[in-house]
């Protein structure tokens, strides 16, 4: 049952994720943007990134649900997702301390590897696509479970 459980959970995820295409629709500021692709990602990542249960330590959705054509975009949401918005992978940011000091002052600037959100916003009708299918198949899968509850 829990499997089931997780499963329902996944699909408000989903939905989520479904919701912010229509809100990024009425905003143009790149800042706004920002910040609701961010949204986007975390919400559709969500069901892939390891969630606990009571009787199911760590549970993810399994990859099978995304189509194949789509799971280079699949994999690099979730990297974006593990290693930039959710965390701060050093591996990732690879940051670069310089050393500006003079003698009665100390400066360290620091540089890191951004994220440009226009590549995810230029490929919004790629994610929608995905976002939809696995959406599909997921609520196939729980059909399937409710035939035999």
């Amino acid at each position: 049952m829990e499997k089931y459980y997780f499963y329902r959970l996944y699909v408000i995820d989903l939905d989520a994720a479904k919701h912010t295409f229509g809100v990024l629709k009425r905003y143009k500021r790149n800042d706004i943007r920002f910040c609701l692709l961010r949204d986007l990602v975390m919400c559709y990542s969500r069901p892939f990134s390891g969630n606990k249960g009571e009787n199911i330590p760590k549970h993810s959705m399994s990859e099978s649900f995304v189509p194949k054509h789509l799971r280079p975009l699949h994999k690099e949401l979730l990297t974006v997702r593990n290693q930039l918005f959710a965390h701060h992978d050093y591996t990732y940011r690879k940051p670069k301390i310089a050393n500006w000091s003079t003698p009665t002052r100390k400066i360290f600037p620091m540089s890191f590897r951004g994220y440009d959100c226009g590549k995810l916003d230029a490929r919004l009708a790629e994610i929608k696509e995905l976002v939809n299918l696995v959406a599909e198949n997921l609520n196939r899968e729980i059909d399937t479970l409710e035939k035999n509850l």
